[in-house]
């Protein structure tokens, strides 16, 4: 027997753009970010690099011209809960990018993190602290290559989602757009080991 399906109407649409490693110059994203973000006041970004709008950025990287460089997953957990307006989530979108990006700073912290054994449990634990921080009818970007998103186990609902499709054997970028709903999230039944306390 087949399951209930939930469905929501959300924008879609589909959209050929030159890649760039810098996903917040791609010229749609850019339009998005006009849209959602705007100059970026009460936003925050634990994955900024370079380019990023969000008024408080992070990036490991001590070269960034970012607020803060500390791991993410630790800068997340800095935050106030229900605060933010919104989140820019961009982060490396595989294992060979993540090494990349930061195995020169002498931090594997996606092959092995203090708080969790595997980079996708580290981005799932990056996920629970986004929607803590999140306000509700606050706003999440996140990129990447598939259209997870936050999740509505999370309190999230999807508003758009915008595929870049870059020609050739290129992957495409997926951008979601997802609305807090409710802060409703009760984050003690979803993993006991996230604090690290727990046996």
């Amino acid at each position: 027997m087949m399951d209930a399906i939930t469905t929501h109407s959300y924008k879609f649409r589909r959209v050929w753009t030159m890649p760039n490693k810098w996903t917040f110059l791609i010229p749609p994203v850019v339009d998005l970010l006009d849209r959602y973000c705007n100059d970026g006041e009460g936003w925050i970004d634990p994955f900024a690099g370079n380019n990023s709008r969000a008024e408080i950025t992070n990036d490991l990287n001590p070269n960034r011209p970012t607020t803060f460089h500390l791991d993410a997953l630790d800068f997340l957990r800095l935050q106030p809960s229900n605060y933010y307006n919104g989140v820019l989530y961009d982060p490396p979108y595989s294992f060979r990018q993540a090494k990349e990006c930061y195995n020169h700073y002498g931090k594997d912290l996606f092959i092995q993190h203090d708080y969790k054994p595997t980079m996708m449990d580290y981005w799932a634990s990056c996920k629970i602290e986004i929607s803590r921080i999140t306000k509700t009818d606050g706003i999440v970007i996140s990129c990447g290559w598939n259209s997870n998103g936050i999740g509505n186990n999370k309190g999230f609902e999807l508003v758009e989602l915008m595929l870049l499709a870059h020609g050739g054997s290129k992957n495409d970028t997926i951008i979601t757009v997802e609305r807090k709903t409710a802060y409703t999230l009760d984050f003690t039944t979803i993993d006991t080991n996230l604090t690290g306390d727990a046996e």
